[in-house]
């Protein structure tokens, strides 16, 4: 699946739930100013989606997407960090083709912009690991994981215990193994469930 396609699926779903926050619209491939370099893939995301007010996904699948405006603040404690109440500096541990695009309660996704399709990986404090090949991968499970929450359960996914529903996870698992594959599958439901 191309990167547009799945963007504009995931436009659709954002669009279609009263749970989620701010603006994506699907365009026409827009020039855009890096504020960083970018590689390819993310030159096109970000000049296909137009998002405003820092877009949050509602729901067990909380993800706050950065703005282009926002995306060479949001690398810092990332990619350039402070020791000691030192200068700024780039963080020795982190590859500087690792771009962060989108947060989940202080964890990152990140892209690869080395890659050709923009390989995805989710970094919980130190650790990382993967969640897609490519970008549009992402993106497509994220569509069709948000559609499923708000049609299918209508955001109803927790027990009492505020635990997620068995049936959730496993509906979510699925679309992730057959979106993202085996690996993938883990490296979602890890970041979103972990």
């Amino acid at each position: 699946m191309s990167l547009d396609v799945a963007l504009n699926n995931f436009a659709d779903a954002f669009a279609a739930s009263t749970q989620n926050f701010g603006t994506i619209e699907h365009r026409s491939l827009q020039p855009i100013v890096e504020p960083i370099p970018l590689g390819p893939v993310l030159h096109e995301y970000y000049g296909r989606l137009r998002m405003s007010d820092t877009p949050l996904v509602g729901g067990q699948l909380l993800l706050m997407l950065f703005t282009l405006d926002d995306l060479a603040t949001v690398q810092h404690g990332w990619r350039w960090i402070r020791e000691n109440n030192g200068p700024v500096m780039e963080n020795p541990t982190w590859n500087k083709h690792w771009i962060v695009i989108a947060d989940c309660n202080g964890d990152a996704i990140v892209v690869d912009d080395s890659t050709a399709s923009g390989v995805v990986s989710g970094h919980i404090g130190p650790r990382n690991f993967k969640i897609a090949e490519d970008l549009a991968s992402f993106f497509q499970a994220m569509a069709e994981a948000m559609t499923i929450e708000a049609n299918t359960f209508n955001y109803e996914v927790l027990d009492e215990d505020f635990n997620p529903l068995p049936e959730f996870l496993d509906t979510v698992s699925a679309i992730a193994l057959r979106v993202l594959g085996p690996d993938g599958e883990a490296g979602f439901m890890d970041f979103f469930f972990g």
